[in-house]
């Protein structure tokens, strides 16, 4: 039995950034998972509550922005809840039961949570392995960046605030202010 994280890894979690080729990563993974497991619905999403990606059910009569937030509202409640009952493991996963569809949610690296709906045909033990295993996958890719990181924010000498004159423009807007 493990306490849960104590005060120095407690970080807000945000400023997520994913490139195209992490997209692309993403929406592949998801669309095995979808496959492997024939899922209902998968819902992917930032520790926000923001929509990453989505793949099968009846997305045009889901709210996803609600959605998004209750699933990750419902992991961190979940969470804190096993912390403080010192029952918190890392990899945890929260399981609702239902009639014809079982969801499962869970962390998806630092950044991500992912829900699956899986019908309850779908035997629970192979469904959970793949799903871990996904998670893990998914989480890889969002802490990784990928190796051409400069193409995409430019490097700093490419912008240099004094040569580009941006001061200078600047410096003259504020006097056109301040002279009317």
């Amino acid at each position: 039995m493990m306490q849960g994280p104590t005060n120095q890894n407690q970080q807000l979690r945000s400023g997520l950034v994913l490139y195209p080729s992490q997209q692309q990563a993403i929406e592949k993974i998801l669309t095995e998972l979808a496959r492997q497991i024939s899922s209902q619905f998968i819902l992917l999403a930032d520790v926000s509550g923001q929509i990453i990606s989505t793949r099968g059910g009846e997305q045009n009569n889901i709210d996803l922005i609600g959605l998004g937030a209750l699933v990750v509202s419902d992991l961190a409640a979940s969470h804190e809840i096993a912390r403080l009952t010192r029952q918190y493991q890392a990899d945890q996963m929260v399981f609702r039961e239902g009639q014809s569809i079982h969801t499962l949610t869970c962390e998806a690296g630092y950044h991500l949570a992912l829900m699956v709906q899986i019908s309850t045909d779908t035997p629970l033990g192979w469904a959970r392995m793949i799903i871990r295993k996904i998670a893990r996958d998914l989480g890889d890719i969002a802490n990784t960046p990928p190796p051409d990181e400069d193409q995409f924010l430019g490097s700093s000498s490419e912008f240099n605030v004094q040569e580009d004159g941006l001061a200078d423009l600047f410096n003259d807007a504020l006097d056109d202010l301040w002279l009317e």
